[in-house]
């Protein structure tokens, strides 16, 4: 049973789910352990952590936690309406094991049991997010240069390269600082190493977030020649 704290309006939508299942407990007076400001759902041994803001405090809720012998594991997800009859994209951080309380709770919020993704200890989830964000915006920006009527028009090519050039910058130090901050060094992993870590089936990879980080700082570091090649491209396409 899971009893919600916060006033955002998806913990709404996931206690109707929980509701409809049988794993709400009743609003009531809130456990000892747990500060009056925090966002998420508090399991009898375990709190599930749905607060938006940095990885910097949501350590000290883990470490707050783990003073009271509570387990917390970090949500992240798109938090859509649609998601109360459908179920939630959910993307998870923590220590979660094969009888951990909090796995209810995600089978139930997610849209199928097990339809939802470990990315690694705290903090993983957030800069997983992040990363399919800043790729849901690089589709956008590309979708911008189609025609809204169908009609075959030009496409400024070296203005939307320009645009992914500085998205992937952005997305290079987001990964590099994710891998500093677990103490891992993306140098001391071959690209080849990388590709096969990244390959295996998720349920196998013990930190999913970090595999992605480290593909993703390997693939930029050769971003320098990727952009004297375009470069030499756009040269010849638009010769002076």
């Amino acid at each position: 049973m899971f009893q919600p704290q916060g006033s955002a309006p998806h913990l709404h939508w996931l206690s109707q789910r929980l509701q409809a299942r049988s794993l709400l407990r009743a609003a009531g007076a809130r456990p000892a352990w747990l500060p009056g400001d925090w966002q998420g759902f508090a399991g009898e041994s375990c709190w599930l952590d749905l607060a938006a803001d940095d990885s910097h405090h949501l350590l000290q809720r883990a470490g707050h936690c783990q003073q009271h012998g509570i387990a917390l594991l970090e949500v992240c997800g798109q938090w859509l309406p649609q998601g109360e009859q459908f179920g939630f994209m959910l993307l998870c951080g923590g220590e979660l094991t094969a009888t951990s309380e909090a796995r209810s709770w995600l089978d139930c919020a997610a849209p199928l049991a097990g339809g939802w993704l470990h990315c690694g200890p705290p903090g993983s989830a957030r800069y997983t997010l992040h990363v399919i964000n800043a790729m849901r915006h690089a589709w956008q920006l590309a979708l911008q240069q189609l025609p809204a009527n169908g009609q075959p028009c030009s496409i400024n090519w070296e203005a939307l390269m320009q645009q992914q050039s500085e998205l992937a910058d952005k997305l290079y130090l987001l990964s590099a600082g994710y891998l500093q901050r677990q103490g891992i060094d993306a140098a001391a992993c071959s690209a080849s190493e990388a590709r096969r870590n990244f390959a295996l089936p998720v349920a196998a990879q013990s930190h999913f977030a970090a595999n992605l980080a480290i593909l993703i700082v390997l693939a930029m570091q050769q971003r320098d020649t990727l952009h004297s090649m375009l470069q030499q491209v756009f040269t010849t396409l638009h010769p002076s």
